[in-house]
């Protein structure tokens, strides 16, 4: 019962195998060791053995020396320089002699000792010897043959080590062959049994997990009525029989829900199919994964047969962007509707207009974002926009005809100022400012009809903005001095010319100082400056700058001031009723800004209240 076990089966099996590769590599690493321990042993004695030998060498030819030096009278020593070699020898050569055990290299070690004697006796002769030229016959006939025959004893004590390392090697290389041998049956026979132990195991193991390998395969594909077989009661017929009951379970379940599944689905593109506006599903990968009807009519109008990726929707670039930006999940896909970036489509016959609109979907599948396209249906919307914009083009030219009448009346009346009282004459002052600021906003109004239209044209030239800046801000002077308002001109640089329309640019600036000091309180301050490109900026760009010490701006709120009709009042009430105007001020300036190249933008004020209106414009070329 207990072969019946799988992890049985594999534990005893895989003890075997190390057991024989484990006594495979003890006889290995014994043999090896003993070889090395006994090589070394050899290597170190012979090295040993064959450096004292070079130094009896070195030892006797520097006696030698000792003693040529005395023969010619050089030395300084005398007999104390060649006693001392001498003792130097006979010191090498006691500690060669116990190293010498064989035979033949005691018979050399012998013969070293009695050319020595010899060397030396003929060497005292030689020392004792009257006459120079006697005294060099003797040593080259008795001195250093003695000599040479020391060194060649030396020389020979090296050769029987060399002889015996490379017996030592022929004898460690035939114990490595021994052990080799040793351990290569042992592997055979471990690789042996590996193959009948991994053959039993395969027959074992592998049929059963390919039967539940395919039987997962099949309920992957949906196919819940496929089953294993259980041929044994081990732990792969415990997991056999295991998913045979999942299978049965989810076969159940999928009988019992599926159903529910397939309402839930039709449930689901009922109501798309239901919503009178296109809407197309976009999931995290960037595919369409489901869009109504009306989006696959308008599809088809546009004259697109298959839209499978957000790449192919016929949309504006910024809504685009917007979509990819929902998907990528960075915050940057929120943008606001304009009725001037419409989709224009032949729907039934009839001209429609419709406003792409991007949600988010923030967790559509595995916790990352997708995304909602709506393509709303504002084609009603849209005319009520284009008659609004000719019923105001409309009223602002029928207006200008009256007030150009009550203007030259009320001029006439003010040459003639000093005959009336002076309660008439405020009366009148104000009258005619009244039609001034009148004049002004159907000018706006006039302007926002042409930008609009496309009619808007510029008469540029070059424009000196320090000058420009320098006159409005003197014009106002008076203005700002009634409401205790301080205006002071900033010079950042020495010459600032754009290319533009002087008059234009002057009622840009014009607004600009205007809301500064509606919104200023009394005491406040109001700075217009003129400057170079600061950093971060192209080198060839110019900035004029208004900065006032009111409430400020709000962060939301901040790229909204210039949508047209918008009104910060309009939702931050203030408490003595809001300054009045009717919110196409800041619009008309920036689209005046854009036509001259540049751009504007609204800032908070570094360290305290207040608003900054930054207009950018690109340097005038030389």
């Amino acid at each position: 019962m207990a072969l019946r076990n799988l992890r049985t089966r594999f534990l005893l099996s895989s003890g075997l195998l190390v057991l024989m590769t484990a006594a495979s590599g003890a006889w290995g690493v014994f043999a090896l060791t003993r070889l090395g321990e006994a090589v070394d042993a050899t290597l170190d004695e012979s090295e040993e053995t064959i450096v004292l030998a070079a130094s009896l060498a070195t030892a006797i030819e520097r006696e030698d020396d000792a003693l040529l030096r005395i023969a010619t009278g050089k030395a300084d020593c005398g007999e104390g320089g060649l006693a001392a070699e001498r003792q130097r020898f006979e010191e090498a050569f006691a500690r060669l002699a116990p190293f010498l055990t064989e035979p033949e290299e005691r018979i050399t070690l012998g013969s070293i000792r009695r050319n020595v004697e010899i060397y030396r006796a003929a060497g005292d002769r030689m020392l004792t010897t009257p006459v120079r030229e006697d005294a060099w016959e003797v040593y080259h006939v008795d001195v250093n043959p003695a000599l040479r025959g020391v060194v060649a004893d030396c020389e020979r004590v090296r050769e029987l080590h060399f002889r015996g390392m490379r017996q030592t090697g022929i004898q460690a290389r035939d114990r490595a062959r021994r052990a080799a041998a040793v351990v290569g049956g042992i592997l055979a026979a471990a690789v042996v049994t590996s193959i009948l132990v991994a053959s039993r195991l395969a027959r074992a193991v592998v049929p059963p997990v390919l039967d539940l390998t395919r039987s997962v395969e099949a309920l992957s594909r949906g196919d819940f009525d496929r089953r294993v077989s259980v041929t044994s009661a081990d732990e792969l017929g415990r997991l056999a029989a295991g998913f045979n009951q999942m299978a049965e379970t989810l076969a159940e379940f999928r009988r019992l829900n599926l159903d529910e599944v397939i309402r839930a689905k039709e449930t689901l593109e009922s109501t798309l199919a239901a919503l009178p506006d296109a809407v197309i599903v976009v999931d995290p990968f960037g595919d369409i994964v489901t869009a109504n009807p009306t989006a696959s009519s308008v599809f088809q109008a546009l004259g697109l047969d298959q839209v499978r990726r957000v790449e192919q929707l016929p949309l504006p670039t910024d809504s685009l962007d917007a979509v990819r930006g929902q998907l990528r999940g960075d915050g940057t896909g929120v943008t606001r509707p304009d009725l001037n970036r419409l989709l224009k489509v032949v729907l039934n016959g009839h001209q429609a207009k419709l406003l792409p609109t991007v949600m988010p979907i923030p967790e559509f599948s595995g916790g990352r974002p997708g995304a909602v396209v709506v393509l709303y249906d504002v084609t009603e919307f849209a005319r009520l926009d284009e008659l609004r914009a000719e019923m105001i083009a409309v009223a602002s030219h029928e207006l200008k005809t009256p007030l150009t009448t009550l203007r030259m009346n009320l001029m006439l009346m003010r040459e003639r100022v000093e005959e009336l009282s002076p309660l008439l004459r405020e009366m009148v002052a104000t009258a005619a400012l009244g039609c001034e600021e009148l004049a002004a906003t159907i000018d706006e109004l006039l302007d926002l009809t042409r930008i609009e239209a496309g009619q808007f044209r510029l008469n540029l030239d070059r424009v000196d903005l320090l000058g420009l800046a320098g006159h409005l801000a003197d014009k106002f002077l008076p203005r700002f001095a009634e409401h205790d308002v301080r205006l002071d001109f900033v010079r950042g640089c020495d010459e600032a010319v754009v290319q533009g329309d002087a008059a234009r640019l002057g009622v840009v600036l014009s607004n600009v100082l205007t809301n500064a000091l509606k919104y200023t309180p009394d005491g406040g301050r109001v700075e217009i400056a003129v400057t170079a490109a600061v950093s971060g900026l192209e080198p060839h760009l110019l900035e004029v700058a208004v900065t006032d010490s009111g409430p400020g701006v709000p962060p939301e709120f901040r790229e909204r001031v210039f949508e047209k009709f918008f009104r910060l009042e309009h939702l931050q009430p203030q408490s003595d009723g809001g300054v009045q105007g009717v919110g196409i001020g800041l619009y008309l300036c920036r689209q005046i800004v854009a036509l001259h190249g540049g751009k504007m933008r609204c800032e908070a004020v570094t360290g305290g209240p207040g608003a900054r209106f930054v207009v950018e414009l690109p340097a005038a070329v030389l």
